[in-house]
């Protein structure tokens, strides 16, 4: 394939506007082709702003008259099934944004239907492309911290600080439609996180899911979700995501055994002013220390604390990464380099229907009062959903 990736994108909402046309954009190695949405206006004003050829309403006749080799689909959760399988029946590479679907059964028929026509499908899940969470991915890997046992990730978003200011529609508000809320809309970037950070599958799940803040008039949907992971090689991690704190809170903590590491993407308090900060127990010199701990261990007490003894002492080090290239635009040149030199996108299509099988095991549990094993054998359909009628 010629190194210029035709991309289009369905959907053109707020992400779309936000993140993935301003990525696009930047990257050199794609050009926006056509756009998609069922308002005209909203699809023509994209086409305007961002440059693309050609303008749809119906996703169909994009894949019949575009020729694309990748697309972008941001549309309302509901609709992720039928245009990922289309996408891939037309031979085009598919991004899906989180959630990959709304039920276990919808999601594996994407995975399948992508996996069968040999397209590459990516999950956008960003949070793995925000530079200190593969930071910690690296410190983790290189066993700064020992081996990774307990680990924890929380989401705690009021539905105004989004809604209100950034979202273009109320799909979101929608049960029938979004199926859910804390659980997979927030949910879907700590399950996902945590999943890939403790690099192993969830063998089994259980939590709640519930709509404890917000009246129903307003919303259907779930607006606290708390679930317990265990992964299979033994280790745990707890997610909690909600949809009614004005302050936004993310918080990611990985405990090993012999250290620790706190990063935190959306936003910084003054309880926790660092978007990252690591500590190990482990003795290292000068020289021994891992690249990404050297370059940020300021002086604390002399500036020469660090050569007085064999060992550096053993303290937190606090990390500020850049924040350019952002997630959006790293999670995108990505997708561009694995469409180009035939690569595994960083986030699977797998990894992305496991999630939704953790979520949907998280439903399920509140059904069944215990621990719900991991993959599920029946499709989990949320409360409120109406799935849309498959088409194949």
């Amino acid at each position: 394939m010629a190194k210029n990736v035709r991309m289009g994108v369905l959907g053109c909402g707020s992400i779309a506007d936000i993140a993935h046309f301003p990525s696009i954009d930047r990257c050199e190695e794609a050009t926006l082709t056509a756009v998609c949405d069922i308002d005209r206006a909203v699809a023509e004003a994209a086409a305007k702003r961002w440059g693309a050829g050609q303008v749809f309403t119906d996703h169909r006749e994009m894949f019949k008259k575009s020729k694309l080799d990748a697309v972008v689909i941001a549309t309302p959760n509901n609709g992720h099934r039928n245009e990922a399988v289309a996408a891939a029946k037309a031979g085009v590479h598919v991004i899906v944004e989180k959630p990959l679907a709304v039920t276990n059964v919808e999601a594996w028929d994407i995975v399948n239907a992508c996996k069968q026509a040999g397209v590459k499908l990516m999950v956008g899940c960003d949070r793995r492309f925000w530079i200190h969470n593969q930071w910690a991915k690296q410190l983790i890997e290189e066993g700064v911290i020992g081996k990774l046992l307990m680990s924890r990730a929380s989401l705690h978003e009021h539905w105004y600080n989004y809604q209100n200011h950034v979202a273009r529609t109320k799909f979101r508000l929608d049960c029938k439609v979004a199926g859910g809320a804390a659980i997979n809309d927030t949910g879907a970037h700590v399950i996902d996180l945590l999943t890939w950070l403790n690099g192993s599958k969830v063998k089994r799940a259980v939590g709640v899911a519930k709509r404890l803040a917000m009246p129903a008039e307003y919303t259907l949907c779930d607006d606290t979700a708390l679930v317990l992971m265990e992964f299979d090689n033994g280790a745990y991690a707890t997610i909690s995501c909600n949809r009614f704190s004005p302050a936004v809170n993310q918080s990611t903590e990985l405990c090993g055994t012999e250290g620790t590491i706190f990063t935190a993407t959306d936003a910084t308090n003054p309880f926790q002013s660092w978007p990252m900060a690591v500590y190990t127990s482990k003795k290292y010199t000068v020289d021994t220390l891992p690249p990404i701990l050297k370059n940020f261990r300021w002086p604390e007490l002399f500036w020469v604390e660090d050569i007085i003894d064999e060992h550096v002492r053993n303290r937190w080090v606090p990390i500020c990464p850049p924040r350019s290239p952002s997630n959006y635009d790293r999670m995108t040149e990505h997708y561009l380099d694995c469409i180009i030199n035939d690569k595994e996108p960083l986030v699977s299509g797998d990894d992305g229907a496991r999630a939704i099988e953790v979520m949907c095991a998280a439903l399920k549990s509140m059904d069944t009062g215990a621990w719900v094993d991991l993959p599920l054998d029946e499709e989990v359909i949320p409360p409120h959903y109406e799935p849309l009628p498959k088409e194949d």
